[in-house]
């Protein structure tokens, strides 16, 4: 009864995993670094492991309370099978409030800033669907096949539990 709960669980996460027609994860978007200097989501896909995205913004109450479960979801599996990366829609306006909020809680994960219309532009090139709020999760299989799309809270441990499903 555990087990089918859990996958039931997972399952209800995860719900759009397989029905996406997702276009090729390298598609070229508007991010930057927060230093400013342009990069490409191309370049920080991992092709040898899993990616989970989290797009998030600094005025967001349940990002907050997500951000420490992924960065801790993140150095679990620093060296593993899995990385973490954020994507703050938060734009060239708010680049500094976006910086303190990563800054505030010690995140060590990698993030990426964009201007809303393109994180949205991003995400519904990505999956096919409608940008929905923040936060929302991505999480691309090694090789950049999107694999699983979520808006809303999504504790870590059903993350590891999707991942470890998908390769078993």
């Amino acid at each position: 009864m555990k087990k089918y709960t859990a996958r039931w669980l997972i399952g209800a996460v995860f719900m759009f995993g397989v029905a996406m027609t997702p276009t090729s994860a390298a598609t070229t978007e508007g991010f930057s670094d927060f230093d400013g200097q342009p990069v490409s989501f191309a370049d920080v896909l991992p092709a040898d492991r899993w990616l989970v995205v989290m797009i998030w913004s600094y005025s967001c109450p349940v990002c907050a309370k997500e951000m420490q479960g992924q960065a801790d979801l993140h150095e679990r599996h620093r060296d593993g099978r899995l990385k973490v990366l954020g994507i703050s829609l938060d734009g060239a306006d708010a680049a500094l409030e976006a910086w303190a909020f990563v800054e505030e809680r010690e995140v060590g994960f990698s993030n990426l800033l964009g201007e809303p219309d393109d994180v949205a532009r991003f995400f519904s090139n990505q999956t096919g669907q409608s940008f929905k709020g923040t936060p929302t999760f991505l999480i691309y299989a090694p090789g950049g096949a999107l694999k699983a799309t979520q808006a809303g809270a999504v504790p870590p441990e059903v993350i590891e539990a999707f991942i470890y499903d998908q390769e078993h």
